[in-house]
């Protein structure tokens, strides 16, 4: 092609208009509306969802492209985008059944939808190098049988709000590359409720077998999951070290009963670090750092916990943990080591505010628990205990009990520092 030709050629391609979002109008038809939603997600770009959509009891959409997919809110600021039912209702799969990924997944955007009556879950990636779900609304999720055998061998119906990570399709571990990138999940508004809360495993957020994902969950609002608020496990670092965790100003209220599976403990509030292998948790080279702020916690049931964490190297801070009175409860639990605690409040009434306890690979060792107040909470056996070796508590304490070893109390008072004005008239040197 002659220069000025191709020049004037580029000019143009530069100049010509992006492809047009896609409109998706609800029909309330289900084999219409997965169809037509199917075939738009199919051309990747934007999709925007406009009205009310029927995905019946079966219905699914497959994600493989990179994709933008909008609902619509009115002029109340209300979602006025509904799809409802469906199974696994937006899915992302993996390429091949049970084998990582060759390359990473699509980048995939889920922002204001109300997604009402899925079965399992309406939100489940499984395969994704990027991820961004949004104010959304998730009601009415019906359990449906996982295929997961729970202790026991039993396997136990499951529930979901969002769902992220391969443990859904391949239960025997993380997958390289299945999920990775940037993953948010943000002023989601979650209503876990379901009728046999001791049954089913009920979940807002499911997180686990990330790999080199820099995952964000804040500012969400979830309640009554039978099992967990937000379970974010056994995600690790890849190759080159990246991978990061950080569970912010969140708001969590968990069901007054929950299904014993894979433990008592439960309902609970947030659950992070490493469970299925916690050598994971001591591992450095594996083990993502996590930062869990400013969340507000309801432990509602008799063996809640507001936050049960299994790995080394975490920074908890300014969190609020509320215990409804069970006799099993406990507020804080830490298993693993080095771990920076500041600012935490515990109020209400439960075994123990913090419990500090090895567990498997996790020795509990170092941690320092600086200033948790304490001053609203009731323990029936104590305030705090101690099952590690030289851990730190900063701040007054009134009943403590230690079955470990070398750990301490320093009852130090918070403090700040005296105003310091150089150029005051009041300042004079030091000789």
């Amino acid at each position: 092609m002659p220069r000025p030709m191709l020049a004037l050629f580029l000019v143009l391609l530069l100049a010509a208009p992006s492809l047009a979002d896609q409109v998706v109008t609800g029909t309330g038809d289900p084999a219409r509306d997965v169809a037509d939603v199917q075939a738009a997600v199919d051309k990747g770009g934007t999709v925007k969802l406009l009205g009310r959509f029927d995905f019946g009891s079966e219905g699914r959409v497959k994600i493989r492209k990179n994709v933008r997919i909008l609902g619509r809110r009115d002029g109340s600021d209300e979602l006025a985008t509904v799809i409802r039912g469906g199974t696994w209702t937006l899915y992302s799969p993996l390429p091949i059944d049970g084998a990582p990924p060759a390359e990473n997944g699509p980048i995939i955007t889920v922002r204001d939808i109300h997604f009402d009556g899925a079965r399992g879950t309406p939100l489940h990636f499984a395969h994704a190098g990027g991820l961004e779900i949004g104010g959304c609304l998730v009601t009415n999720v019906e359990p449906q049988g996982a295929g997961i055998k729970w202790e026991g061998g039993e396997s136990q119906p499951l529930q979901a709000g969002i769902v992220v990570g391969n443990r859904l399709v391949y239960a025997k571990g993380m997958l390289k590359r299945a999920i990775t990138g940037t993953v948010l999940i943000e002023g989601n508004r979650l209503e876990m409720i379901n009728d046999h809360p001791e049954e089913t495993a009920g979940y807002g957020v499911l997180a686990d077998w990330t790999w080199g994902a820099e995952l964000t969950i804040r500012d969400n609002e979830i309640s009554r999951a039978s099992r967990n608020g937000i379970e974010v496990l056994d995600n690790a670092l890849d190759a080159h070290g990246k991978g990061s965790i950080r569970i912010r100003d969140n708001r969590i209220a968990t069901d007054d009963e929950g299904i014993a599976y894979p433990n008592k403990f439960g309902p609970n509030g947030i659950v992070a670090g490493w469970y299925f292998d916690t050598s994971g948790g001591a591992d450095f080279a594996r083990n993502n750092r996590i930062s869990i702020t400013g969340n507000r916690i309801e432990g509602r049931g008799e063996n809640s916990t507001g936050l049960q964490l299994y790995a080394n190297d975490m920074v908890v801070a300014c969190n609020d943990v509320v215990m409804a009175g069970g006799r099993s409860a406990r507020g804080l639990v830490q298993t693993g080591s080095r771990g920076f605690f500041a600012n935490n409040r515990v109020r209400g009434r439960a075994n123990y505010a913090l419990f500090c306890y090895p567990f498997e690979a996790l020795t509990a060792t170092a941690n320092t628990f600086a200033w948790t107040d304490l001053g609203l909470f009731t323990g029936f056996k104590g305030q705090i205990l101690l099952g590690g070796r030289v851990n730190l508590v900063v701040g007054a304490v009134q009943a403590l009990t230690d079955h470990g070893q070398g750990n301490r109390v320093a009852d130090c008072a918070p403090c700040s520092l005296p105003e310091a004005d150089a150029e005051g008239d009041a300042w004079e040197p030091v000789r």
